[in-house]
């Protein structure tokens, strides 16, 4: 574990190599949490029989915090992520962790970590965590619970990253393999979401992709998302992207997207997306872009996608036009800077 004294020791940050020197914690016994105090970040010790270990019991977030134009720091939607971590703390028979006090020992944390917010296009990412540690085997919920907030300076998911065009990514469908099923986990932030990909991840980059863009479970034909993102078509200049179910996790850089090309004029359409059409329509010549979004990856354009023996070029290799122009509106919101989507209360200063 790398723990970083300040950010001029390293020069390329990749994402979530290094942290920062404190963390936050908070634990359940069994009837309330104690205070979420700073902590020094360092191993915890965890008994052997631990629900987390033997049944999953986990959820996690992801959100960011930038360095404004004016040099202060704000977070992007943390209501947002709070939210969702207490919906995903119902979905996995979890005792949630309370948003206000969640919020404000957020953005205090923040306010502290200050110098460890890197310039543009880097942002600090926070990753809070809870995992059950009620040390019984039987199958059960846990009845205690420890929950912390790592921080961690990063850069570019994909590597480099730029300010005026999104990075680029070639992507492999899946054909067999799926994330989530009706009735499942899908709509959690929970590990067992992400383990359920990584088959198919190691898959996709030994054919020579980044990676993986998953399907129904049911008829194998509709796009859902990527291993860590939702994922966007823009046909004829049209956004397009699948509705939310209990299989898609609700992205909240998906949500500000969607909210964005409305502000922009860009027409917005949720609806079930056919690979069968899709790839046809590329193949046929029409003018389509592909992209995936997230906290951790911003907007990331696809350039191609492997399909059956095929890898088909998208938009002749080059981030769309749509894609860029939410790209850097998305980016001049959190950084600080004019933009054409009215959304300044989604920063929380700290």
């Amino acid at each position: 574990m790398a723990i970083l004294k300040s950010l001029s020791q390293v020069r390329d940050l990749g994402f979530g190599q290094y942290f920062c020197p404190t963390m936050l914690l908070s634990q359940n016994s069994g009837s309330s949490w104690s205070e979420l105090r700073v902590q020094t970040t360092e191993d915890f010790s965890l008994h052997p029989a631990a629900k987390v270990l033997h049944y999953g019991q986990e959820i996690f977030e992801g959100l960011k915090a930038f360095r404004r134009a004016d040099g202060s720091a704000a977070l992007f939607r943390p209501r947002e992520n709070i939210r969702r971590m207490t919906r995903s703390a119902e979905i996995m028979a979890m005792t949630p962790f309370p948003e206000a006090p969640f919020l404000d020992h957020m953005v205090k944390f923040v306010r502290e970590l200050k110098d460890f917010v890197p310039a543009e296009p880097g942002a600090l990412y926070l990753r809070p965590t809870m995992i059950g540690t009620s040390p019984t085997l039987g199958v059960a919920p846990s009845t205690e619970y420890l929950f912390y907030i790592l921080a961690s300076p990063v850069g570019g998911y994909f590597g480099d990253v730029r300010s005026d065009q999104p990075a680029m990514i070639s992507v492999w469908v899946d054909p067999d393999r799926v994330r989530a099923v009706r009735g499942g986990l899908g709509a959690a932030k929970t590990g067992a979401n992400y383990a359920a990909s990584l088959r198919s991840v190691s898959e996709a980059k030994r054919r020579g992709f980044h990676n993986v863009l998953f399907l129904d479970a049911l008829e194998h034909k509709h796009l859902e998302e990527l291993s860590g993102m939702n994922v966007f078509v823009v046909d004829d200049g049209k956004l397009k992207t699948p509705p939310l179910g209990d299989t898609i996790l609700a992205g909240v850089t998906r949500d500000s997207l969607l909210q964005m090309a409305k502000d922009l004029k860009i027409p917005v359409s949720e609806e079930a997306l056919e690979i069968h059409d899709l790839i046809a329509k590329i193949e046929g010549g029409a003018p389509i872009e592909l992209f995936a979004c997230g906290t951790g990856a911003s907007v990331t354009a696809i350039r191609e996608i492997g399909w059956q023996d095929r890898r088909i070029l998208i938009n002749d290799g080059r981030p769309g036009e749509v894609t860029t122009k939410l790209y850097r509106e998305l980016l001049n919101i959190q950084y600080g800077r004019p933009t054409a989507c009215p959304h300044d209360d989604w920063m929380v200063r700290c």
